[in-house]
């Protein structure tokens, strides 16, 4: 028999390592809260890391990768990536900030999202993050 405290250890750090599903069944003011967190990410995110002409493999707007690669962690926008490089400023990066030659595009950057913005995103990954995808169905 395994004394307790290992056990309560294991499960302490296996808890914290797993992740937690998206919300599946949003109602509808969770998938409103969805659709204006990906409208925070198109105004803010598409130029540099949106399809097509990106200047990243990190595709923001694509749902299903932001959740597959841990980009977002649902239920915690703490520990969400997406959430951390905005809140800290990190993203987007102004012309200024961009390496020399690498991303010819970043005169497109723009400001950092506004408070209320950012509040958004942390409210909908906090909300479990649900699909926008489905808020047209």
């Amino acid at each position: 028999m395994k004394p307790l405290p290992v056990v309560l250890l294991a499960f302490y750090f296996f808890g914290c390592v797993t992740s937690k599903s998206p919300l599946q069944n949003a109602n509808k003011e969770q998938l409103k809260l969805a659709v204006d967190a990906q409208q925070v990410l198109l105004k803010h995110c598409q130029q540099c890391h949106g399809k097509g002409d990106s200047q990243s493999d990190k595709m923001l707007l694509e749902y299903g990768a932001l959740i597959k690669d841990k980009f977002v962690r649902p239920w915690n926008a703490e520990r969400s990536k997406l959430y951390k490089v905005i809140a800290k400023g990190d993203m987007p990066r102004e012309e200024k900030d961009a390496p020399p030659g690498l991303f010819p595009r970043y005169d497109i950057g723009g400001p950092a999202v506004p408070e209320e913005e950012l509040d958004l995103i942390r409210q909908w990954i906090n909300a479990g993050a649900p699909n926008w995808e489905k808020a047209g169905k």
